[in-house]
């Protein structure tokens, strides 16, 4: 049997992630809620410094949060600690956007949010405020692409499932 657990990304969370991993758990996920808590990549970076086995991602982001250039940028810390130990739950922002005093994001603009910050970690353009962009790291600098990163996404309803569908999250 697999088990996860998720948790707050608190300055304790690391210690609890080296835990999780002694006593077996798959994943450890960390909350993406920036108005109520620390920042959920550099928590799960320091936890991925001190674990060796147990998979570690956002649980989950809420692209609008980042730029999809900073997004991407933070994702390839799949290289620091291996390709199997990496995973990115996304999800529309309930908690983390509603902290902040915002709706969640819509269905609709999600899966296009998901495609950018993928296909930079492909080592592709992407437009952002009607310019291309891409990851301009030299060679050695950062992690080779591309880089694939397993995606799932947190959701309800049958618009939640076609939005994870449509963003390749899984079959509708």
């Amino acid at each position: 049997m697999k088990i996860s657990c998720a948790f707050p990304p608190v300055p304790q969370t690391p210690d609890h992630i080296v835990l999780a991993e002694e006593l077996g758990f798959e994943t450890a996920w960390v909350y993406d809620t920036p108005a109520l808590q620390l920042d959920c990549w550099m928590t799960l970076a320091l936890a991925a410094v001190r674990t060796e086995r147990i998979r570690l991602g956002p649980g989950v982001m809420i692209p609008s949060l980042r730029h999809p250039m900073a997004a991407a940028a933070i994702a390839t810390l799949v290289g620091l600690v291996g390709p199997d130990r990496v995973i990115v739950g996304a999800g529309t922002g309930f908690t983390g956007r509603r902290a902040m005093g915002q709706k969640p994001l819509s269905w609709k603009h999600f899966p296009g949010m998901v495609d950018d910050i993928r296909a930079l970690l492909r080592g592709e353009d992407i437009e952002v405020d009607g310019q291309s962009v891409r990851m301009l790291h030299w060679p050695g600098q950062a992690v080779e692409r591309p880089i694939e990163v397993p995606w799932i996404m947190g959701v309800n309803g049958p618009r939640g499932l076609r939005a994870a569908a449509d963003a390749g999250c899984c079959r509708a």
